[in-house]
């Protein structure tokens, strides 16, 4: 999981300064709001400073207010979107890894998940074709119980599938970021904001 923690620490890095960008950019946004909404206070008033007093203040104030509410809904918009880009980019960084760093991380993974019974492990058609020699000893080195490799590959594309009899267990990339998808995004919120 180390692998993983620097490349999530690498693509926090590369997001923090995109999203002081972005939240320059909405303030700029509700600053312009806000001087739109004061040339329109002054145009109101040169009609007649009188009778719009009242109605000036209460324009100010909306403007003001909807400025602010623009902003922070540009902000709050701006923080979502980049941690849901960079846990797709984890994702994507995860799924790219080098073989040899990649089925490293495989054997981390079912050493963490396997249980202490015999199984099935399946593979996506990609790791199938990949698979290093002899990985399938190194597999039963690490989990709990003996692992015997599917003959069948499995609908995924990263990751792998545990069977105990009739259970299974999707350990696909996929299927562990989209469990962990709220945990990982209050942890990168934190880390970003």
């Amino acid at each position: 999981m180390a692998g993983i923690d620097k490349i999530i620490q690498q693509i926090e890095s590369d997001t923090k300064a995109v999203c002081d960008d972005i939240i320059l950019k909405a303030r700029a946004k509700s600053d312009k709001i806000l001087t739109e909404a004061k040339v329109k206070a002054e145009e109101i008033t040169a009609d007649g400073r009188s009778k719009t007093a009242a109605r000036i203040a209460d324009i100010e104030k909306r403007g003001e207010s909807s400025a602010s509410l623009e902003e922070r809904k540009v902000a709050l918009y701006t923080k979502q979107s980049i941690i849901s880009d960079m846990l797709k980019k984890g994702l994507e960084a995860a799924k790219a890894l080098p073989d040899n760093k990649y089925f490293e991380l495989i054997l981390k993974m079912i050493e963490k998940n396997s249980q202490e019974k015999d199984g099935v492990i399946s593979f996506g058609q990609k790791d199938l074709d990949r698979l290093p020699a002899g990985f399938i000893d190194r597999i039963n080195s690490v989990s709990g119980g003996k692992l015997t490799l599917s003959d069948k590959a499995a609908a995924i594309d990263a990751g792998f599938i545990l069977s105990y009899g009739g259970i299974e267990e999707n350990c696909s990339f996929d299927s562990i970021f989209m469990s962990e998808a709220d945990n990982l995004s209050d942890r990168a919120g934190k880390l970003l904001f």
